[in-house]
């Protein structure tokens, strides 16, 4: 009977290339049954986009630390058909890039926005390469960083200062952009600690961050959570400023190989002038030795390096100060307090030295306070899992997204008392009362930022200075600043001499 034959197809298939097949199909069910099986609890999104769709920039953040409080401080959640893993506690991303670090010290080799603007740069290359070449670096900034303090009262940096009160004291108390003010004047400081007076002109350096500038702006928070090739030829093209954005970074790169062509001409091995002398006398030394590392010392990895400690050199202390000014203005009595406090360890007869930092606690906590509370920067795709492994009891497979989640680590009731509430005394260690931990901005771990102590030691010494000067305040009529203000640069501010 015709209903009892079997399809054409079917007799053409033996018994083995059945089972095959058959085995096949249920292994497939099997791995999609099992792939997410233990890893940590997280939302269902949607298929490939995951959870992507349901958030926006401006609350990116908030969605995902409502997804923390529902999930707890280690959850998954997947976009754009990758995994992530939001950490978002200090004692979770500890464990993760301290404890664990063996398994999550690989930057993400899949394309994003992070992986693009910084590839080849020291912060963003994986393996020994990276391992040799960010040990140079590390021992290298932090000399030039040094060395722009030569002693307490000179050196590019406090030199710098001085021009800075003196064109501020001329404005007689008008409103003056504060970020565009300081990112000309950390242009000079960044153009003076890295390349001295002849390695790199103030034209180069200025263009350098007004390109930079145009890339911050194309990465918004919910482009950090794209990753892959589909997003990257048909989403991140419809981002705004993207490709206005990749052509900045062609320029960029440009403007470095040319600086760094024009010193391979002029190079004297027995007198390095700047950063990029340095580089090759250190390739040299390797190179004369027979050491094969030195083939880790290329042009594009010294390239794509330097776009990255000019641009963050720059635009992350003028931000960052900015930033604090903001804090300021929206708690004015923290001004007077600071204020008073500079008073009584410095003075008026002189500005502020580095050596005051251990005296200044109530600034220092401040300080904290600010970089706490701050929603400039909320979490970040810091590491991905080269091996499967463990956190928190959960799975995590390989090839995972670590997402460093700074807003939730930052305001974590069981680390910080009332955590909405802005209180630099909560950093201020008396008897009896310990301390919470620092904040993590800039990381931590192996992969924590190579500038920091230099951000942070400019960051110490101009806002310092500018409380000591002058009285910081909104023009007569502004609104309060929303952080919507601060991102768009508009940071109108009337800085008034004191005396």
């Amino acid at each position: 009977m015709e209903g009892d034959s079997l399809p054409s197809s079917m007799e053409m298939l033996s018994p083995l290339t059945l089972g095959i097949s058959v085995a096949v199909f249920l292994l497939s069910v099997v791995y999609f049954l099992t792939k997410d099986k233990d890893v940590p609890p997280g939302p269902v999104g949607l298929p490939y986009f995951g959870y992507w769709p349901y958030m926006n920039n401006s609350n990116c953040h908030l969605k995902l630390h409502a997804l923390r409080k529902k999930h707890g401080d280690v959850f998954s959640f997947t976009s754009t058909g990758r995994l992530y893993i939001n950490l978002g506690s200090i004692k979770a991303v500890r464990e993760a890039l301290i404890t664990k670090s063996e398994y999550f010290g690989d930057r993400i080799m899949d394309y994003n926005l992070m992986t693009y603007f910084f590839r080849d740069g020291v912060a963003f290359i994986n393996g020994e390469s990276w391992k040799v070449t960010r040990k140079f670096f590390l021992v290298l900034l932090k000399e030039r960083g040094t060395n722009s303090i030569k002693t307490s009262i000179a050196g590019p940096l406090y030199d710098s200062i001085k021009y800075i009160v003196n064109e501020l004291k001329a404005k007689k108390g008008e409103p003056v952009n504060l970020i565009d003010f300081l990112t000309h004047k950390c242009n000079t400081i960044l153009r003076l600690t890295l390349f001295g007076e002849v390695g790199a002109t103030e034209e180069q350096v200025r263009k350098l961050n007004e390109m930079y500038a145009v890339q911050i702006e194309s990465m918004l928070p919910i482009t950090f959570l794209l990753c892959g090739t589909f997003a990257k030829f048909f989403l991140f093209p419809f981002m705004p400023h993207f490709s206005e954005a990749l052509q900045c970074r062609g320029k960029m790169e440009k403007v470095i190989y040319d600086m760094i062509d024009g010193h391979k001409t002029t190079y004297d091995p027995e007198n390095p002038r700047d950063i990029i002398d340095e580089y090759f006398k250190e390739r040299d030394r390797r190179r004369s030795k027979g050491d094969p590392t030195a083939e880790y010392f290329t042009d594009k990895v010294l390239m794509g390096s330097l776009i990255q400690f000019i641009a963050d050199g720059v635009l992350s202390v003028a931000s960052i100060i900015g930033l604090q000014v903001k804090n300021l203005l929206d708690h004015p009595e923290e001004q007077d307090k600071i204020y008073k406090e500079i008073m009584e360890v410095v003075g008026q007869d002189r500005y502020p030295m580095i050596e005051d930092k251990s005296k200044l606690t109530y600034f220092n906590a401040y300080m904290l306070e600010a970089m706490r509370t701050t929603d400039f920067f909320n979490f970040f795709p810091s590491q991905e899992c080269t091996k499967e492994t463990t956190l928190r009891g959960y799975r995590i497979p390989k090839r995972a997204i670590l997402l460093v989640n700074f807003y939730s680590c930052h305001n974590d009731p069981e680390i910080y008392e009332e955590p909405e509430k802005f209180n630099p005394s909560r950093f201020i260690q008396t008897e009896g009362k310990k301390r919470p931990e620092l904040p993590i901005s800039f990381g931590i771990g192996k992969r924590l930022c190579l500038g920091e102590g230099f951000v942070m030691m400019q960051i110490f010494l101009l806002l310092s200075t500018l409380i000591q000067n002058f009285h910081l305040s909104l023009p007569e009529g502004s609104k309060k600043l929303s952080m919507e203000d601060f991102l768009s640069g508009n940071l109108l501010v009337c800085v008034k001499p004191r005396h």
